[in-house]
């Protein structure tokens, strides 16, 4: 809440460092935070050369991962694969990353959802995911993103 406060106090898109210089570096920080908080190495911060950006929502920033990961595979594969790339997610996952996914040209066909159940406390088994690997892989197609998810969907 208090990010979202800051977010329309300023009122400024930072997409590049000239149109809000201020806001750019404040996200460098934020981001510095984060990686110190989730115990990343310094060369994946700002500061060590790294770095990040903050997403407006949960769906920006799937649109962002994905994107990104398909561009790094059809740079080897070539664009012409790009009906082969196949997702993954558990069954708990929120539906914007099915709709990320077919936003970046994804067909919905090479959607992948993985169940899972109580007894593994809703989060992905091993196995499950090696089969599920396993069989596409087995008839061609390309395993491009894998999206765990421990959170309940009614939080996300």
């Amino acid at each position: 809440m208090n990010a979202s406060m800051l977010s329309v106090g300023l009122n400024v898109f930072p997409f590049v460092w000239a149109a809000s210089p201020a806001t750019a570096e404040l996200e460098g920080v934020v981001m510095d935070w984060m990686g110190r908080l989730l115990g990343l190495p310094q060369r994946l911060l700002y500061s060590g050369g790294g770095g990040g950006v903050l997403q407006g929502s949960t769906c920006e920033a799937v649109v962002c991962t994905l994107a990104a990961a398909r561009d790094r595979a059809l740079a080897k594969l070539g664009h012409e694969s790009i009906m082969k790339l196949v997702v993954y997610a558990s069954d708990q996952t929120h539906v914007t990353f099915q709709k990320g996914a077919q936003l970046i040209g994804i067909p919905p066909s090479n959607f992948r959802v993985i169940q899972t159940s109580a007894a593994s406390g809703y989060g992905l088994i091993t196995d499950a995911i090696r089969a599920a690997v396993g069989r596409d892989v087995a008839s061609g197609v390309v395993p491009l993103y894998l999206l765990g998810c421990r959170i309940p969907r009614i939080f996300t």
